[in-house]
């Protein structure tokens, strides 16, 4: 028989699970109880008042290979085993995740269960959360006991475990009834029972309130041992001998808080329709609330804001960031962030020494951390980081260390204090995909890298010949060209960049963020109009007008305001005339073998123009444009809307074969490659992220006219013919 005794904590569950045990055992049962609550008191009254060592302790002091079950079970009183799941620290850790483990563990050291008459739980109730929920699960306890007094939140508590127990239904029955461990109040009794004949169950014994109890704690034994004649011995002989004989069980028939209080108390809940509002004043926190667009549109999460912030992170390049939590999520943020800096030297022979090669450790939380608290593994962490002596440290939290509220701002003052170091550390909570989506952990380490770091005070006049530019996609493929184009045009006016914010940079130059005169954006998006809106709020910077072009037409239109600028026209004019004839010439080039081709465009990008009006220049006609939902972009008006045939907004790939096949395009555009072949169709990706000025166009018409050229019979048939004349018999 595997039983579990719940009851609110203080109210005596573990002094009935000891006796309830004692007299079990010493009426010739073998038996075993397990104590699962963090005080880790259950079995002392059958250990002569002995603190044993818990499981979880032993855990943290041994390693996996040194763990024997033996020195986890106890014998105390009258033989009966005694184990002590054990806790963390109050405020630390997770107590439910330490008893996960406890049972995980006695599982894995074999522990044989059925070798005793009885097993008892005594188990903490007043939270059931997923790991005090444990002795509940169909393998553990086949009745549930409550233990209760006539205190109402003792009865909240017996209610709470009954929805605990409600959500294992489908086991079958398993409520065993009511201990009344009586206080001595009025009618505690009265309202007992009512509570009992509400939720359909059978109050088994009432134990009276005795002084004695508190007398046998002191000696160290239970009530049964010291007193075996007493009227509370007595009692739980009773007890035992009813458990022991029951056979019928119940359902669990939780209340509603509505009806708890009713039957408890006497009174209904007095409800209101509405309330009086208040005006409240409110800290500068709530600027903060820079929501990503999938938070916002309240669509599915894309990524975690975990990985949003490492990949960003690590473009510090004289820094470390800590991956605050297991091994393996800094291994697959490592691979994320590394993968572009492999294909980007395998395929086009350049290094890009952050991609390939970031500066990450990880705290390595392990289940010890989960149940005790990760404070030791992360200052451990920041210990070995510091003796690299970077510039900065940077500390990214994971899921774990955000469902354990790990204190990692305490616990790294407190190293701070300590160390003396004057290594600055910069903390991005965004506990994996607690906070949200990748692009909303990017927009948390924007906001606190720049609040931490950028100098405020005691400033030099901005120079207006160097130039900040921002939100940089550090994963594209277009990045590194992007940047050399900006710093050819930015050399033709005589400026120079001084910090890519947050791309391939330096904690120096994010600290003298405010000593350049020229702020520009990266991308118009939705990540771009968050950074112009939050430095604006935040440092008072007004950010350049047009923002990196993709495009000719972006292309005139930002050099342009260059000139403008620095206030110099002819530098612009000149710049202009070399893209627009470099563009010209390669449309006079294309359009004999693109002229009348039919394009059809189904894009997550919808920043769309570069392409709308190099397919146009070139005198093809565009069938449909399709724009699918996108979580760092928002739609947007297009001048060449007009010239399209069929234009629809929140498309989805579902439609594209079908709209294929009505439309008969000679070219279909789209992110992602098809797995549909479609004869006389031909099929090309667009870059999320593609590349920047006019050559972006120029690039795109020219494979246009590499594919319309190409014989696209597909390759395997030509492996046919060489084996039909080489190997055939």
């Amino acid at each position: 028989m595997e039983i579990a005794i719940y009851g609110k904590g203080g109210i005596g569950k573990s002094t009935i699970s000891a006796n309830l045990s004692f007299a079990w055992a010493t009426g010739g049962l073998n038996v075993m109880q397990v104590g699962c609550d963090p005080k880790h008191d259950s079995c002392k009254a059958l250990l002569g008042g002995i603190d044993v060592e818990t499981v979880l302790d032993y855990m943290r002091r041994k390693g996996p290979a040194e763990y024997q079950l033996e020195d986890l079970v106890h014998i105390g009183a009258a033989g009966i085993h005694c184990v002590e799941a054990g806790g963390p620290e109050p405020g630390v850790g997770c107590a439910g995740r330490g008893i996960l483990s406890t049972f995980e563990l006695l599982d894995q050291l074999g522990l044989d269960r059925s070798y005793f008459d009885v097993v008892l739980y005594d188990v903490l109730g007043d939270v059931v959360c997923g790991g005090f929920a444990v002795p509940l699960r169909k393998d553990y306890a086949e009745r549930v006991y409550l233990v209760t007094s006539g205190e109402f939140m003792s009865l909240y508590a017996a209610n709470n475990i009954l929805r605990g127990l409600s959500n294992y239904a489908s086991v079958g029955p398993r409520a065993g009834g009511i201990i009344l461990n009586a206080r001595g109040l009025t009618d505690e009794f009265e309202r007992v029972e009512r509570f009992a004949e509400a939720v359909g169950l059978p109050i088994l014994i009432r134990i009276p309130r005795d002084s004695l109890f508190a007398q046998a704690e002191k000696e160290g034994v239970c009530v049964a041992a010291a007193y075996p004649d007493s009227p509370v011995a007595r009692a739980f002989t009773e007890l035992s001998q009813i458990i022991w004989q029951q056979t019928d069980l119940y359902p669990a028939n939780p209340l509603s808080d509505d009806e708890l209080e009713t039957c408890v108390l006497g009174k209904t809940r007095v409800k209101t329709k509405s309330l009086p509002t208040v005006s409240l004043p409110k800290t500068e926190k709530v600027e903060d609330q820079f929501l990503s667009k999938s938070l916002l549109m309240r669509e599915p999460l894309h990524g975690c804001a975990y990985n949003g912030a490492m990949n960003l992170a690590v473009q510090i390049r004289d820094s470390i960031t800590i991956s605050h939590g297991p091994r393996s999520c800094a291994n697959l943020s490592l691979q994320s962030i590394s993968s572009l800096g492999r294909r980007s030297l395998l395929e086009k022979s350049i290094v890009l020494p952050v991609q390939l090669r970031p500066n990450i450790l990880s705290s390595e939380m392990d289940e010890t951390a989960m149940v005790f608290g990760g404070g030791e593994a992360l200052l451990e962490t920041v210990l070995k980081a510091a003796q690299f002596e970077p510039e900065l440290i940077i500390v990214v939290t994971t899921c774990p260390a955000g469902i354990i509220a790990d204190d990692v701002e305490k616990i790294l003052d407190t190293y701070i204090k300590k160390e003396k170091h004057d290594i600055p550390v910069v903390i991005l909570p965004t506990d994996g995909n607690l906070n949200g989506d990748y692009m909303q952990g990017m927009m948390l380490c924007y906001r606190e890298v720049a609040r931490q770091l950028v100098q405020r005070n005691n400033l030099p006049d901005p120079d207006p010949f160097l130039v900040n530019i921002y939100g940089e996609k550090s994963i594209a493929n277009s990045t590194s060209d992007n940047i050399r184009l900006l710093e050819t045009w930015l050399a033709a006016f005589g400026a120079k960049l001084h910090c890519r914010y947050l791309n391939d940079t330096t904690k120096a130059s994010v600290q003298t963020l405010l000593h350049a005169g020229l702020h520009i954006n990266a991308y118009d998006d939705y990540m771009g109009k968050f950074l112009k809106e939050f430095f604006l709020n935040e440092f008072d910077i007004e950010f350049f007008p047009v923002a990196f072009p993709i495009g000719t037409d972006q292309t005139i239109t930002f050099i342009n305001a260059l000139g403008e600028f620095f206030d110099q026209p002819q530098v612009a004019a000149q710049l202009i005339e070399i893209e627009k004839t470099a563009y010209e010439a390669e449309m006079a080039a294309v359009r004999p073998i693109l002229q009348g081709k039919r394009l059809m465009v189904v894009s997550y990008n919808h920043e769309l123009d570069w392409i709308l009006r190099t397919a146009l220049d070139a005198g093809m006609e565009i069938v449909k444009v399709g724009l699918i939902n996108f979580s760092q972009d928002v739609y947007s008006e297009s001048p060449y809307r007009e010239y399209v045939g069929e234009w629809e907004v929140d498309y989805s790939q579902e439609k594209r074969l079908a709209d294929v096949k009505r439309l008969r395009p000679d070219l279909l555009l789209g992110n992602y490659n098809t797995a549909e072949t479609i004869p006389g169709v031909i099929f090309d990706t667009i870059q999320l992220s593609p590349a920047g000025g006019s050559d972006s166009g120029r690039r795109l018409a020219r494979r246009w006219v590499q594919l319309f050229r190409q014989d696209i019979q597909e390759g395997w048939r030509d492996d046919v013919r060489l084996f039909d004349e080489n190997f055939a018999r």
